[in-house]
């Protein structure tokens, strides 16, 4: 009788620079881990990079075949500790393969029972010394030291942030060939490495760059249900935001659900916001121009350090000179997932997203930059339309799967330029931010919203028209059904599953 050897269960490692801390990357990485688990219990599934303080609770709840594994080498700060508190941008080469070998040494060690290792976004160029170590190790496994397989998962390219693409290029080949060229530290193409794109531009970025075609698969981020809340919290979330705010009761809200970052363009929603309220006036000369409510717009997330923190101030500062109806970060009274108050389980610490969605009118989005685009889809679930604008390699992602999104515009033309562009000629981003939300004020100027009415007719009419309950009800039908069937979390979850499994 023939006795067959139990198959060995997969053990996964799943690594980012940062684990269970408030982003995109990591809201992501939880969805994926629940869908492994419930596909696969038996798979053991290790997160790993540098925990944040409160990194057991970003999964909720915690499936029992997963746990955490600390590495401090994978944060920057503390690198930048080791070379005498020298930034990024001021590290150079040799700082990146000393810290790189070194990091190096520490996955060989670390991870060294990870059957399938898969890391996020390494080739975004924020730590080259992270993206260095790999570089090795991948290289090391290969030879035949350990049987490994690899995903790198890419949500975007450093080439599209010119910065993070100035410091990799430190890698080149110098007058004695011992540094690596930046390509192959970015692109490896051991057969032991699989990539993952998760829009299809930048599946055909993957192949420019040399990576066979066999070993790139496109597989979008997923959407989660659980984010709909199982009751009805709206009115309670519109009541506190409007005391806290001190607003109309009978204001409307316009939601863009953001951290309020530079490549989020947040300055072109608060221009649109100021120009929707124009056109309660009266004074423009089309009729097919006018709205009957007044809209606040709600940036859900404002950032506490750094430039963000600087870019997401200097937006705040003129907002608050000026009186405009914005709310830039809505502190504690919403988070991911709702918090219930300890004393009272009726009531709510803290509301979730889903929840801050159901509280607002329209969502919209003016981002320039997105690896994915979770703006353009997740509303839909919640039965809010998304305005706004057009990412040309991203929408056409969602319009291929199905979805009616002709309505977004990719140029607001402002005074003869994309609206993006104004003040993009000065190294001083402070300046140039001035130089567009300067543009806010001059809609004031009834002959001025006409003539940006004019020069933008297609797509303003095409926005306003979800402005009409009726007609953005039947949009929200088709593409909320769009997304339910493509973007699930759990059909989503079956295409990594193969590519984890993937022999």
């Amino acid at each position: 009788m023939e006795i067959r050897k139990k198959k060995k269960n997969v053990h996964l490692g799943i690594g980012h620079y940062g684990i269970g801390f408030r982003d995109g990357v990591n809201t992501v990485i939880a969805r994926n881990v629940r869908a492994l688990s419930a596909l696969d219990p038996d798979m053991r599934i290790t997160l790993f990079g540098k925990l944040a303080s409160n990194y057991h609770e970003f999964i909720k709840p915690l499936p029992p075949n997963v746990d955490f594994r600390n590495i401090d080498e994978f944060n920057a700060d503390e690198a930048a500790d080791k070379l005498g508190g020298k930034s990024v941008f001021q590290q150079q080469v040799h700082d990146y393969i000393w810290m790189g070998t070194n990091l190096a040494e520490v996955l060989v060690g670390r991870l060294a029972d990870m059957d399938v290792i898969m890391i996020e976004n390494l080739g975004i160029g924020i730590q080259p010394y992270v993206t260095y170590a790999f570089y090795l190790f991948t290289q090391y496994a290969f030879t035949g030291a350990m049987d490994k397989r690899f995903i790198y998962r890419c949500h975007d390219f450093v080439q599209q942030r010119p910065a993070n693409f100035k410091n990799v290029k430190k890698f080149h080949h110098p007058r004695f060939g011992v540094v690596p060229d930046w390509h192959s530290i970015l692109y490896p193409a051991y057969p032991s490495i699989t990539y993952i794109a998760i829009n299809r531009y930048d599946r055909m970025r993957l192949l420019e760059h040399g990576i066979e075609e066999e070993n790139i698969f496109y597989i979008p981020n997923p959407v989660d249900r659980s984010i709909v809340p199982q009751d009805d919290r709206r009115d309670e979330l519109r009541e506190k935001i409007i005391a806290g705010e001190n607003l109309d009761p009978a204001t409307r809200f316009l939601l863009y659900p953001v951290r309020c970052i530079r490549r989020k363009n947040v300055e072109e929603a608060v221009f649109l916001t100021a120009f929707f309220n124009r056109l309660v006036d009266g004074n423009v000369t089309r009729n097919n121009c006018r709205l009957k409510e007044r809209y606040h717009l709600l940036v859900s997330i404002r950032p506490e350090s750094g430039d963000d923190a600087e870019y997401a101030d200097q937006l705040a500062g003129f907002v608050e000179q000026h009186k405009l109806p914005v709310t830039i970060g809505l502190g504690d009274l919403v988070a991911l997932e709702r918090e219930q108050d300890p004393a009272d389980d009726s009531k709510i610490r803290s509301y979730s997203i889903g929840d801050l969605y159901r509280a607002s009118d329209l969502v919209i989005t003016t981002s320039v930059l997105e690896g994915f685009g979770f703006s353009y889809i997740e509303p839909w679930l919640l039965d809010r339309a998304v305005i706004g604008r057009s990412i040309p390699y991203i929408a056409p992602d969602f319009q291929a799967a199905g979805m009616k999104l002709g309505h977004l515009y990719n140029a607001l033309i402002v005074d003869g330029r994309d609206y993006k562009d104004i003040g993009g000629g000065t190294a001083d981003l402070a300046a140039g931010l001035e130089e567009r939300l300067q543009k806010v004020l001059r809609l004031d100027d009834p002959a001025y919203v006409n003539s940006f009415i004019d020069r933008n007719e297609t797509s303003v009419i095409a926005t306003l028209r979800l402005f009409d309950r009726e007609r953005r009800e039947a949009l929200v039908r088709i593409n909320r059904e769009v997304v339910e069937r493509v973007y699930s979390q759990e059909r989503i979850g079956e295409q990594l599953y193969r590519v984890v499994k993937r022999q």
